[in-house]
């Protein structure tokens, strides 16, 4: 495959900044593309969803100790080891891949949602599919994976584990977002009037926008920050970071709420640190969630 295109300005929607990355459908196809000090290799699969390689590696999972302003369920900061390398999905389910396999567009801000005044003249099939719940997105993961050419392929779709989605964030950096110690909406689809850091307050969308419209981390993930807030698969469990074992933690055994990584559109910076957790009901749909998956290939 021949590396991804450069920055594509779009004109329909004043929130893109840049595209790293074509969304079109092909069969699979693999390239390597340099995004900063990193050489990201993908894969599109037969819904032309792009996957990034995810390395093997150790990092510190959660907030240090020190950081005053994180949760106490975000602590204490503890060493993990990703013991096996592992795809992701570069950008969150688009409402076109999540149509293309589940035949329906459940989201808000789409033609037919109930936030269409928002997004009204935008092509939103690029816009993170929204307003579903954790059983909706492995229900996604478990139809992609039956996709004959997925099987072909044995490609097994699931969602990240809470270790993985933190690990693929911060992508080598310890501050508490992959951009530095703060951020601003012009960075990422938060919140803008409520920043975090010292950074000034910026634009506020009120909604998703196209996935991919603001610059990716070092391992080439965009949107890990805002935009839709990701579905995990782990039960939440406050005090699990005090009993984590270090290699491929999984989460609690049971629980009550599943966890959701990354904050959203709605949300204040704050919420959208690499480290901040928060849980939701497995049948809990909003306009602020959606999902990004992990691919095993067999």
């Amino acid at each position: 495959m021949a590396a991804s295109p450069g920055p594509v300005a779009r004109s329909d929607d004043p929130a893109q900044v840049s595209r790293f990355s074509a969304l079109s459908p092909t069969l699979v196809n693999v390239g390597k593309t340099s995004i900063g000090f990193a050489e990201i290799e993908t894969i599109t699969n037969s819904i032309g969803m792009n996957l990034v390689h995810i390395p093997a590696g150790e990092f510190m999972m959660g907030a240090a100790d020190d950081d005053l302003e994180a949760r106490e369920d975000e602590k204490p900061q503890h060493q993990v080891r990703i013991t096996k390398p592992f795809l992701m999905g570069q950008y969150e389910v688009t409402q076109a891949e999540y149509e293309k396999v589940m035949g329906t567009n459940p989201s808000w801000f789409s033609s037919t949602g109930a936030g269409q005044k928002k997004v009204m003249g935008l092509d939103t099939s690029n816009f993170p599919v929204d307003n579903v719940s954790w059983d909706d997105a492995m229900a996604f993961c478990a139809k992609l994976s039956e996709l004959p050419a997925e099987k072909d392929a044995g490609r097994r779709y699931r969602l990240p584990t809470e270790a993985e989605w933190q690990y693929a964030c911060r992508a080598g950096t310890t501050t508490p977002f992959h951009y530095g110690d703060s951020m601003t909406s012009t960075q990422a689809n938060i919140n803008g009037r409520f920043p975090f850091g010292g950074a000034p307050r910026g634009p506020y969308l009120g909604r998703t926008t196209e996935v991919g419209s603001y610059e990716p981390n070092a391992f080439g993930l965009y949107d890990m920050h805002g935009n839709v807030a990701e579905a995990c698969a782990d039960w939440f469990g406050r005090e699990y970071y005090n009993e984590s074992p270090t290699g491929d933690p999984q989460g609690p055994a049971e629980g009550a709420d599943r966890i959701v990584m990354g904050g959203s559109w709605s949300a204040d910076a704050f919420r959208c640190r690499c480290t901040h957790r928060r849980s939701n009901a497995t049948s809990g749909a909003a306009q602020y969630f959606g999902f990004r998956v992990v691919c095993e290939q067999q």
